[in-house]
């Protein structure tokens, strides 16, 4: 089973509010907003489809996922959620879009394999599963559809009638009569009539009457009005789609999340930065032997790194040829002049595909290292193992460029490796141009779904005669005696952090481009020419690395994060025994307490008996068992959501369900790992007999025909008695006397080790000159949707132009390397985590006026207020209200007042003190 990483937790986390809060409110787009904001990021217009068989109504979002963030894995755990959180079903088909042939063959087979990660996660978010293509499912029984999810695995052109397959799809097939027996009366207009003008036993009727979830993978491929009309005749219950470019203009995207390249590099999964190299055309031959060299120093490198962690990697190298007719020729040229094995050289153009024989190329049997192509690899071809892409072509398409360095993005294992050369990706090209050849690798990992900022912070340029391994920042090693190492570390600090000395391991780093005068005085500490020499060499290719970055190449201040300044910040804790924990959740609910006591009634709006309508007047169990419907109306209140509620309803048939059966099934879908099961149940049997009695039910089965609306109310009223225990037992902590609450110097995070991962960066003009991590923040708008000044924004200003502040964090919420808080309800983060020039820290929490007063904003002062007076004055809290920054200057003028004190001097959180720890393992949302 592949773990879930924290930002794919993240996604489905986005996905299941979405679905929720649609399924109860019965509006996506003001849903679509409300997750937006939750998640803190910018506000999308949400854009309904318009298109036949497509109701405005329908949920429609897109998650977009870059290479290698896993959209795969995501869409089985999507698929699962749309199935419950949604539809409220038990079983429901799913209806799965791929991009070509190639990919469905490779989809179905992972999805049907009982080994495979993929069959396991749909499995363990769907229940049971059966996987067909879409030939298979011409063949479809109604005891399939009736008895699990069923998975139809399919191209958008299998539903359009010029394809053969698409005309099966809509010709009658008497396989497809079982399935139109006792159809609800409600539904039959839905269905498209035979020419005796009743329904037609066909597959599109069946997948119509119901409702798929659709499951679009790689979604740019499927956006055009055809494809919108093709989906309409399924008549599906939602979209999400699945890519790494969302459309923006005709017909776009609704992106509920966005994951950003720095999420993926912090969870291991791709290999960052792209390291360039470009000759020119009539330095092709070099470029060639480079690349062959380069490649062959990692494999000696993985080699080590085998022996170390015990993970096998062949690094492979794809090799871009001029036409196809030359790639038999090149083989021959790697044979002859650079002594490559034949059976180490492997050829994918147009027919000739040699990889279709290699059955594991990350086997260690497997002898592959290099891959000969011309436009494109072999669609859904995916290997790890492609670390150096040599493009020998002087002119490529951007469809080409594009298909091969997304080729090159995975990291093996989604794990980092301990030498960091293996944790980044190579491409040599042929070009006169270096700004030609970085325009084409930025649109390239554009169309993989990195952001253009991403795209120019990834590629990492390379100047003329340099091989790429270790730069940026460049250290050197040297000999014993080669440097004068107390004359350099004197000079490396007056440069403020531009150099760094490690005398111990024999290593200079140059951190930032440094000018000619900071040049000649490192430069002066060696003691040969070679050692001057070599230091010469890694200050210009930092210098050229910057300039290729867009910057100027000038020198500049390193930021503190660059200069490894430690950014130490304590945490919350709990004393237990003399042990420190983290003031978390199950703090609060470790005292007894007795859900079967409280009240069990439930909200006077519930009703099981008054459904959402849609088109229909009334759902209800028959005396032999059956569902039955009565007299079918529009409704003044109908809408997409409570429609498709009733459609399942219908298709759900009876049980014969008791009211201990009905009890065990909630206890099952209700979340309650901090309530024993002794106690739920009676909580749950008091709730239901408590409806029954008040609506005079006397069928146990009525209640269970709208069980998934049930357990929302009897889970939200549990939530009720959970957050007012909660509650008393968060204010016992945070104001009585004998708390154990404590801030100490053994539990704190330092930025210094943490990974910054922001999902987006601020692109504003103002220059931010004490951010820890550079001047772009994370996750700081600037402008509001109607163009004023963010207030947020306002406030990061005030914060960096401060002089009693020696740099500051825009503090990202809901990320594990974060600084946090616990409130009664969730986790708090403040906006703005600074390090005073006295050695304090000051945490912000920025609110605005409207919301000053509000009960979470009263839970976080509280909080944030026994933060910093636990921590013996150590720790500032403020949070100003609105654009009134009195209160950050208030503390931070008692904060200077102490400038004198021992504190001070010896700065509070010195690292002697507090241990570098590794991130804070993030929670969920409460």
């Amino acid at each position: 089973m592949i773990a879930l990483k924290d930002y794919q937790e993240r996604v489905l986390g986005s996905l299941r509010d979405f679905f929720r809060l649609c399924s109860k409110s019965g509006h996506p787009g003001a849903t679509f907003q409300a997750v937006l904001t939750h998640n803190g990021s910018p506000q999308m217009p949400y854009v309904p489809v318009h298109a036949a068989g497509l109701a405005p109504g329908m949920p429609y979002v897109c998650l977009r996922v870059p290479t290698g963030g896993g959209k795969t894995l995501l869409a089985c755990y999507a698929a699962g959620l749309a199935k419950h959180e949604l539809l409220h079903a038990e079983r429901a088909v799913v209806l799965w879009l791929v991009p070509s042939n190639t990919i469905l063959d490779q989809t179905a087979d992972a999805l049907r394999d009982p080994r495979h990660p993929y069959r396991r996660a749909l499995e363990l978010s769907c229940g049971a599963v059966e996987v067909l293509t879409i030939e298979e499912a011409l063949r479809l029984s109604r005891a399939s559809v009736d008895g699990q999810t069923v998975v139809i695995v399919a191209t958008i052109q299998s539903f359009r009638v010029e394809d053969t397959t698409g005309r099966k799809v809509y010709e009658q097939n008497g396989a497809f009569a079982e399935h139109l027996l006792n159809v609800p009366a409600d539904r039959l207009a839905d269905l498209l009539p035979g020419a005796d003008g009743k329904p037609k036993p066909s597959l599109v009727n069946v997948l119509r009457l119901r409702r798929p979830i659709v499951i679009v993978d790689e979604a740019h491929n499927a956006r055009t009005d055809l494809s919108f009309a093709t989906l309409g005749n399924v008549m599906p219950s939602c979209i999400v789609e699945f890519t790494a470019t969302p459309a923006r203009e005709k017909n776009p995207s609704n992106v509920l999340h966005h994951v950003s390249a720095a999420e993926l590099k912090a969870a291991d999964m791709i290999k960052l930065p792209l390291r360039v190299v470009a000759r020119h055309p009539s330095q092709r031959d070099q470029l060639l032997a480079e690349a062959i060299t380069l490649r062959a120093d990692l494999e000696r490198v993985a080699a080590a790194e085998a022996q170390a962690t015990g993970e096998y990697l062949r690094p492979v190298m794809l090799l871009q040829a001029e036409r196809v007719d030359a790639c038999e020729q090149l083989r021959d040229r790697l044979a002859s002049e650079f002594g490559v094995a034949k059976e180490q050289v492997k050829i994918s153009v147009g027919v000739l595909d040699e990889l279709k024989n290699v059955k594991d190329i990350t086997s260690p049997k497997c002898p592959v290292r290099f891959i000969i192509t011309v436009q494109k690899l072999r669609e859904g071809w995916d290997c790890p193992f492609a670390y150096v892409l040599c493009s020998l072509k002087e002119t490529r398409s951007a469809t080409a460029i594009e298909q091969i360095v997304g080729r090159i993005l995975r990291l093996p294992g989604a794990q980092t490796k301990r030498h960091p050369d293996l944790n980044c990706a190579y491409a040599f090209s042929v070009s006169d141009s270096l700004p030609e050849v970085l325009n084409e690798l930025r649109e390239a990992l554009e169309s993989n779904g990195f952001t253009t900022a991403e795209a120019e912070r990834i590629i990492l340029p390379m100047p003329q005669g340099v091989l790429p391994l270790g730069v940026q920042p460049k250290t050197v090693t040297f000999q014993p005696g080669e440097i004068d190492y107390p004359v350099a570390q004197f000079h490396a600090e007056v440069m403020g952090g531009k150099v760094r000395i490690d005398a111990e391991k024999g290593e200079v780093t140059i951190v930032v481009p440094l000018d000619k005068h900071e040049t000649d005085r490192l430069t002066a500490c060696a003691k040969s020419p070679a050692a001057k020499a070599k230091l010469e060499e890694a200050v210009a290719l930092v210098h050229e690395a910057e300039k290729a970055f867009g910057g100027s190449g000038q020198t500049r201040t390193p930021s503190p994060y660059e200069q490894r300044l430690d950014f130490i910040v304590p945490k919350l804790c709990v004393v237990e025994n003399g042990t420190l924990f983290e003031f978390e959740s199950t703090f609060l609910l470790e005292h007894p307490w007795q859900l079967s006591a409280k009240d069990a009634s439930l909200s006077d709006s519930y009703s099981p008996l008054e459904r959402p309508a849609g088109k229909a007047g009334l759902v209800d169990v028959s005396r032999n068992g059956k569902v039955e419907t009565s007299e079918i109306r529009e409704t003044r209140n109908a809408d997409f959501v409570g429609a498709l509620h009733q459609h399942v309803l219908q298709l759900g048939g009876a049980a014969d369900w008791t009211l201990e059966g009905l009890v065990a099934w909630l206890d099952r879908h209700i979340d309650h790992r901090d309530i024993p099961i002794g106690e739920s149940a009676e909580f749950l049997r008091k709730a239901v007999r408590g409806l029954m009695a008040k609506l005079a039910i006397s069928d146990v089965g009525v209640l269970a025909l709208d069980k998934f609306r049930l357990r929302d109310e009897i889970e939200a009223r549990i939530q009720q008695h959970r957050n007012n225990e909660r509650n008393g037992a968060f204010q016992r902590f945070l104001f009585l006397s004998d708390s154990m609450l404590a801030v100490r110097e053994e539990h704190a995070i330092n930025f210094k080790t943490m990974t910054y991962e922001p999902s987006w960066l601020y692109q504003g003009s103002f220059q931010f000159k004490k951010h820890y991590f550079g001047p772009k923040p994370g996750e700081l708008p600037d402008r509001t949707r109607t163009g004023e000044p963010a207030e947020e924004f306002t406030c990061a200003q005030f914060v960096d132009g401060r002089p009693e502040v020696k740099f500051w964090v825009r503090n990202l919420p809901r990320k594990g390397t974060s600084f946090r808080l616990l409130t009664s309800k969730d986790w708090f983060y403040p906006d703005f985590v600074c390090q005073l020039t006295d050695g304090r820290v000051l945490a912000v929490a920025y609110k605005g006026r409207h919301l000053y007063d509000a009960a979470d904003a009263e839970d976080k002062r509280a909080v944030g207020a026994v933060w910093a007076s636990r921590s013996d004055g150590r720790c500032l809290f403020v949070m100003p209200k609105g654009e009134d920054f009195g209160e950050i200057t208030k503390a931070l003028r008692l904060s200077r007042a102490s400038q004198t004190s021992p504190v001070a001097a010896n700065g509070p959180f010195a690292p002697a003190s507090y241990p570098e720890r590794g991130s804070p393992a993030s929670s969920p949302l409460m």
